[in-house]
């Protein structure tokens, strides 16, 4: 039989073909090594708004800030780190420390130590509200956030975005959270993130009428959007002082129980001395009576009492929270309740966790509702208090929420002046990062389940 031999003009194209691949490959390889080491787990969360990665280089740094723009760099680490230098820098960081660097590139460095909670990863009470603070105004935008590896601390904050800014539901921003490399969940943090209430915002025909109330009020153009309204709002009342056309306008709408005036009085009272506090709590209190309210407000009504009720109006609310009943009658009621008083982490929510221990029900919302309310208190009472009361459980599942429950009971019982009811207390905090130069690791976690 006559043996065949390939033409040698063949063998030579397919010699370059595979010589042209390899080369291929090989750039590639080099590219995405490249980025790796620079901006590991680089991603754009929104554009112009919010991105997220890993540790950077000082080249990505630049980058961040040069090509992307950034005008904001967070840092999540507990320590100040020297950045790698050069293009391929495979020592230990010879660069400067990235606090300075950042400052000579032209943007602005924010430093939120986390690492150290009890509570880990979720935000501290104070670096929650700075949260918002930071990401409510555009002229913090681009805004880059970052830890040492891109994947916990990074994920709750980009998590938070999804839920607040992006409106996302609560799986899709899990499994986003999940697919950099997270590992397994982290029961509190997860349970945090299902059960959060994102501020809430009007409808269309709602906005419709808030626009042309507040032209007519301040007496200009119509805002653009609702943040818009929130930013002019929150200015002209500190730019006016205490009578002001703002306050007064406000004030008549909670009088008068207008569409969406308590969540609007909710975004906009922000301490107990409050000119419009008084009155916010009259509207709230009217409010937690009305059967045929939306839960926008039922929630708005019950933050604004937390925060700045009087003694009978919290204590109204404290007996709604402990009434065994109400979560069967009016089911979303009971719902809006709890969600607007641990829609926040300040120590004034502790008392209103108490009776939700004994509340076995489940949340309404989609994403929550395999989360039980005396669950949630437990995770709220772990971020108020830094102390992780699912550490002390020897079981998982819902044998170890229970475990929890009554190391938290047990809380209440040995800490009875954490019950008693207060107006707003904001969290303080403290934003040093500590001094040296540990060698840097793969996230400062502990890895806490």
């Amino acid at each position: 039989m006559t043996r065949r031999h390939e033409h040698p003009p063949v063998r030579s194209v397919r010699r370059r073909a595979l010589a042209i691949l390899l080369v291929a490959a090989t750039v590639l390889a080099c590219y995405f090594a490249f980025w790796h080491y620079h901006l590991k787990r680089f991603q754009v969360v929104r554009a112009g708004v919010f991105y997220r990665v890993a540790q950077p280089s000082e080249f990505g740094m630049r980058y961040l800030v040069r090509h992307c723009g950034v005008k904001t760099v967070v840092s999540v680490q507990l320590y100040d780190f020297r950045l790698r230098r050069g293009l391929c820098d495979l020592g230990h960081s010879d660069g400067g420390r990235e606090s300075q660097y950042v400052s000579q590139l032209g943007a602005r460095g924010v430093r939120w130590p986390m690492g150290d909670e009890n509570y880990w990863p979720w935000l501290t009470p104070w670096q929650f509200e700075e949260f918002f603070e930071l990401m409510d105004d555009p002229a913090h935008w681009p805004v880059a956030v970052h830890c040492q590896g891109g994947r916990h601390r990074t994920g709750t904050l980009a998590a938070l975005f999804r839920l607040e800014y992006d409106r996302w539901p609560v799986d899709r921003a899990l499994a986003e959270m999940y697919a950099f490399k997270f590992g397994p969940p982290v029961r509190l943090q997860e349970h945090n993130l299902r059960t959060y209430l994102p501020r809430a915002r009007p409808t269309a025909s709602e906005w419709d009428a808030l626009g042309r109330h507040w032209r007519d009020v301040l007496a200009c153009e119509a805002p653009a959007d609702y943040d818009a309204l929130i930013r002019r709002l929150r200015a002209e009342r500190r730019r006016n002082g205490i009578e002001n056309r703002v306050n007064r306008a406000l004030g008549d709408d909670l009088d008068q129980a207008s569409p969406f005036a308590l969540p609007l009085a909710e975004r906009l009272l922000d301490e107990p001395g409050d000119a419009l506090a008084a009155r916010a709590g009259l509207a709230a209190a009217a409010c937690l009576e009305r059967p045929d309210a939306r839960a926008a407000d039922w929630a708005a009504a019950a933050a604004l009492i937390a925060d700045f009720g009087d003694p009978n109006q919290q204590g109204r609310l404290l007996e709604l929270l402990a009434d065994a009943e109400l979560p069967r009658v009016s089911p979303e009621r009971f719902d809006s309740l709890v969600a607007g008083v641990t829609n926040r982490f300040t120590s004034n929510r502790v008392p209103f966790l108490r009776p939700l221990l004994e509340q076995e029900g489940f949340h309404r919302a989609a994403g929550a509702q395999q989360c039980r309310y005396c669950d949630t208190a437990v995770a709220r009472l772990s971020t108020i208090i830094n102390r992780n009361l699912l550490h002390v459980t020897p079981a998982m599942g819902l044998d170890g929420w229970n475990f929890a429950r009554q190391a938290a009971r047990d809380w209440f019982a040995a800490q009875p002046a954490e019950a008693r009811l207060s107006r707003l207390q904001p969290p303080a905090g403290n934003n040093t990062v500590r001094p040296g130069d540990p060698v840097p690791k793969e996230d400062l976690s502990k890895l806490r389940r």
